[in-house]
């Protein structure tokens, strides 16, 4: 088994992040090695990934990949790994010592291609995340070893275990068109749907998402929604062969939902703000899903960073 780490000038977090990886509890005859992938242009996390390294209770390999994009070190972890099954957590997150051990046994005992596990919000300065929480978490309404295939729309690589064979294709498995956009891991999810292939929850596979105080604003949450909607709407564009009819499905679901929220957000403002706030986050989503095509499009990762 292996686990990708994709990283990016985040030192303590991924130090924190690589600890609880080390404290895996695995199952008898279980082995499992860790790619830590440094999309830094200087090579920057090499000294802290090598100091780790060294002593510790399972391989740590360093791959530098100095062209920056999400999608680019994300192929990069899949290509160096060596595992059956590749398991994805991002650097800013921490995992219980059973979080591998979760995955691997829904993925064997129900034959998933995919499984994936709960994601959990707290701030990253010790203060209270409050209502922030919920857009930052994702929770799968499902008993333990379902089949959540049709969830595919809201899952996502932080906190994943795929079968290497499904990662096993020309130029890796997500988009580097995406690289800066985000949205990579939704359209790969989406060709293995297409391809018949099964996702399995995991609800004892539970990881901690550490928010910075940078995101714990309400105009960068709704940047992220609106993101978030597009990012519904175009994978069906994108992926093989094209699916308009799902685009035109998402595009009518995003009018709905613009002129629902939208609404409910000007009717509640003056007697309940925190609902009025939670419909104008959910209209933004749903412009999102209408005005999908590129050039309305910001960015996730890199210059014009939203996440």
């Amino acid at each position: 088994m292996s686990v990708v780490i994709p990283t990016l000038n985040r030192h303590r977090a991924l130090e924190r992040a690589l600890g609880c990886i080390l404290a895996q509890s695995l199952p008898p005859a279980t082995r499992a090695e860790v790619v830590v992938v440094d999309n830094s242009v200087e090579a920057n996390a090499e000294t802290l990934v090598g100091s780790l390294a060294a002593g510790a209770s399972m391989p740590i390999r360093y791959v530098s990949v100095p062209r920056p994009g999400i999608a680019t070190a994300r192929n990069a972890g899949v290509a160096a790994a060596r595992g059956a099954w590749i398991a994805f957590i991002d650097d800013d997150e921490t995992a219980g010592p059973l979080w591998l051990a979760s995955l691997l046994a829904i993925a064997q005992r129900g034959e998933f291609d995919a499984v994936f596990g709960p994601v959990n919000a707290r701030a990253d300065d010790e203060r209270e995340i409050g209502a922030f929480a919920d857009y930052f978490a994702r929770g799968v309404t499902a008993r333990d070893g379902a089949d959540i295939t049709r969830k595919a729309p809201y899952l996502g690589t932080n906190n994943s275990l795929f079968a290497a064979s499904v990662c096993a294709r020309p130029g890796g498995p997500f988009e580097e068109r995406l690289n800066s956009i985000g949205g990579e891991d939704s359209l790969f999810l989406q060709r293995l749907v297409n391809e018949g292939c099964r996702f399995g929850w995991a609800e004892g596979a539970k990881v901690t998402e550490w928010v910075p105080p940078r995101r714990l604003d309400w105009d960068y949450v709704r940047r992220r929604r609106f993101l978030s909607g597009q990012i519904r709407t175009f994978v069906h564009e994108m992926a093989e062969p094209r699916r308009r009819l799902e685009v035109v499905r998402w595009m009518a679901v995003g009018v709905a939902q613009t002129i629902v929220s939208g609404t409910l957000s000007v009717v509640l403002k003056p007697f309940n703000p925190p609902a009025a706030r939670h419909h104008r986050i959910a209209a933004c989503g749903g412009l999102g899903k209408v005005f999908w095509m590129s050039r309305f499009r910001g960015h996730l990762y890199g210059t014009g960073l939203v996440s």
